[in-house]
């Protein structure tokens, strides 16, 4: 009888507590894009070293990320990031970056071509 129990109850717990991979729902929300950066470029608390890499925007749950991978496809880094509005369709696919008074180069956001919108990377 306690075998019984204990074999109810341990799958009783595998189905209440789901995989944390299941848990999380990823839709894309841009296309994937390449950049061969000729820079080290700060990506969050990344320092992606010059190479190609692919950046996209994707939905997580209801959290926007901006994915970047490497040339073997390792997600190398992933940012929060908000979607704003531009006035007009962008022709190229670029992103955008500020120098820190340390010298360093940060991300601030990516525009991808046919896209009405620039992926700003949230910082705190």
């Amino acid at each position: 009888m306690t075998r019984i129990v204990v074999l109810v109850c341990a799958i009783v717990a595998l189905v209440a507590v789901p995989s944390r991979a299941s848990d999380q729902t990823i839709h894309p929300k841009s296309p994937r894009v390449e950049f061969n950066i000729s820079y080290t470029l700060v990506v969050g608390s990344v320092t992606l070293k010059p190479g190609l890499y692919r950046f996209q925007c994707v939905t997580i749950d209801d959290s926007d990320f901006l994915i970047v991978t490497n040339g073997e496809g390792k997600e190398v880094a992933r940012v929060p990031c908000r979607p704003e509005e531009l006035s007009t369709k962008n022709e190229i696919s670029d992103y955008r970056f500020t120098r820190r008074p340390d010298g360093s180069v940060e991300l601030t956001g990516v525009r991808f071509r046919g896209e009405t919108v620039i992926h700003q990377v949230v910082t705190s």
